[in-house]
């Protein structure tokens, strides 16, 4: 059995946690655990783990542009509210809000009894049906746009340590 130490973006060592090698299990150093006591019987033994390797620039920068494309994909997700009704923006909503869009413009007298993110049902004539897509629109294109800003930092960032610094969780819109 063999152990690595675990390290954080800068390359800082996490002081409560290594690696054991076989399965890459995180385990405890000072829990009491069988996993934990098994490691410090080990380190008993005279081993020693051995340091990870730290992660290239541009791979915490992959992990950090993965990680803001699932962010934006919650923020986009999360919902709207247009005109006082609280709509949910997933994709689904979206291609449906889209077809019921479509059909009102082929048919001014079309409208919808359109179900909101509550649960509860409004009726969307053509016009009301044309300010909830661009109020979704809006929302989802606000989404890409904090997106594409984080991006641009993210890729000019010039070390992990400013990698690390940029906070992706924060300036949705909601």
């Amino acid at each position: 059995m063999a152990y690595s130490i675990i390290c954080d973006l800068s390359g800082e060592p996490l002081p409560d946690l290594v690696r054991r090698d076989a399965d890459g299990a995180s385990v405890p150093i000072d829990a009491q655990t069988a996993d934990s006591l098994a490691y410090r019987e080990w380190l008993g033994a005279g081993n020693a783990p051995t340091p990870l390797p730290i992660p290239t620039l541009a791979e915490i920068r992959s992990k950090r542009l993965a990680a803001l494309a699932a962010r934006r994909w919650r923020a986009e997700r999360a919902g709207t509210s247009v005109n006082g009704m609280r709509l949910s923006t997933d994709e689904t909503t979206q291609a449906k809000l889209t077809a019921a869009v479509v059909a009102s413009v082929l048919d001014n007298n079309y409208a919808v009894n359109w179900k909101l993110a509550d649960g509860g049902f409004v009726m969307l004539d053509h016009a009301a049906l044309i300010a909830v897509a661009q109020g979704v629109r809006a929302h989802v294109q606000s989404c890409f746009d904090r997106e594409a800003q984080l991006v641009a930092v993210i890729l000019a960032a010039q070390d992990s340590a400013a990698l690390a610094s940029i906070d992706i969780d924060s300036a949705w819109p909601g």
